[in-house]
């Protein structure tokens, strides 16, 4: 592949933790620029990473670049994209892609209108487990599906530099819009269906949520199957999705650990394990985003992860949130225990 020209703007904890590092194992990408309104960070991280020029004004980048990457925060994706798309620049945006159905349609207009590359962040697309796992959905090794359920938690401890997360305006909602993008982006891709939301709780009380549950029903051509998402920004949860056949189960860790058995029972003993071990996630997925949208760049194809392949994750986000009711919390019970 020729060499690859990319500028990035954010320069915030998922440039530095993710976008840059990845950028590192990819000899035949160049990090040429990185924009962010604090210079001083730009710098710092420039000169860790070895990039050669910093900017405040990312409009210095029409033409100079043959590729960027939106790392801002969420209520900047659209607005920025379409300013790239305008000008006729590849863009890779990070998840969520954007606020609302409504912008996430406009990026996807003018992309099209302009014939650019519009690819979104949903690293998880390129684990070998998220893949290994859609196969034996499309390929029906499991049998009839039965049932799955997913549940994805941590202690909240991902850094952040400008704190946007914490702001329902700035990032669009809680753990359901960021963690939750990711995970309802895959159940899409996995199982290639509808969903209907039957049930969705959180306990935003007026800001952003920091836990949700979910209860779906995928429309499958063999008939309906049921559900359920567990999210969380304060407890560790099991971080595994479990789907049930008649014919196999399987588990797919987020660690990028499968494991399938026989029946749709939770019996592991006569078991199948993959595991892929060669670089840690985040850096070996992140590795092959840029390698995917360089691809896309130098054969003007289609991306990876298609602008249009993500409006059925925010319009489910969307839908969530229409049908809000909250969570039952621990305090509210003893209320209603006391008061009868």
């Amino acid at each position: 592949m020729e060499h690859i020209k990319i500028g990035i703007i954010g320069a915030g904890a998922v440039t530095e933790l993710l976008h840059l590092p990845a950028a590192q194992s990819c000899p035949e990408i160049q990090v040429s620029t990185l924009v962010d309104k604090s210079r001083e960070r730009a710098e710092t991280l420039a000169d860790r990473f070895a990039v050669a020029r910093v900017s405040t004004d990312y409009h210095e980048l029409f033409g100079q670049v043959d590729g960027v990457i939106n790392a801002l925060p969420n209520y900047l994706h659209a607005p920025v994209t379409v300013a790239f798309l305008e000008e006729g620049v590849p863009i890779l945006v990070e998840k969520p892609m954007a606020l609302t159905l409504s912008e996430a349609e406009g990026m996807v207009r003018a992309a099209k209108t302009n014939g650019v590359i519009l690819q979104v962040g949903h690293t998880f697309r390129f684990a070998r487990g998220a893949r290994l796992l859609k196969r034996s959905i499309t390929e029906g090794w499991l049998g009839h599906l039965r049932g799955f359920d997913l549940e994805w938690g941590f202690v909240g401890d991902w850094p952040t530099v400008s704190g946007f997360f914490f702001s329902k305006e700035h990032a669009g909602g809680g753990v359901l819009f960021d963690r939750g993008s990711h995970m309802l982006d895959l159940l899409l891709w996995w199982f290639g269906g509808v969903f209907d939301v039957i049930e969705y709780l959180d306990d935003s009380m007026g800001g952003v949520e920091a836990n949700c549950q979910l209860s779906l029903i995928l429309q499958s051509p063999t008939g309906p199957v049921r559900g359920s998402v567990r999210l969380s920004r304060e407890h560790k949860l099991r971080d595994t999705v479990v789907v049930r056949g008649d014919r196999f189960t399987i588990e797919y860790d987020f660690s990028d650990k499968v494991r399938m058995w026989p029946g749709a029972s939770d019996d592991k003993d006569q078991s199948f394990v993959s595991e892929s071990t060669l670089l840690p996630r985040s850096r070996r997925n992140g590795a092959e985003q840029l390698r995917a949208f360089a691809r896309a760049i130098v054969t003007k194809g289609e991306s990876a992860v298609p602008g249009e392949s993500v409006l059925g994750c925010i319009a489910l986000i969307e839908q969530c949130y229409r049908q809000r009711r909250p969570l039952e919390l621990p305090w509210m019970k003893r209320h209603y225990l006391e008061t009868g």
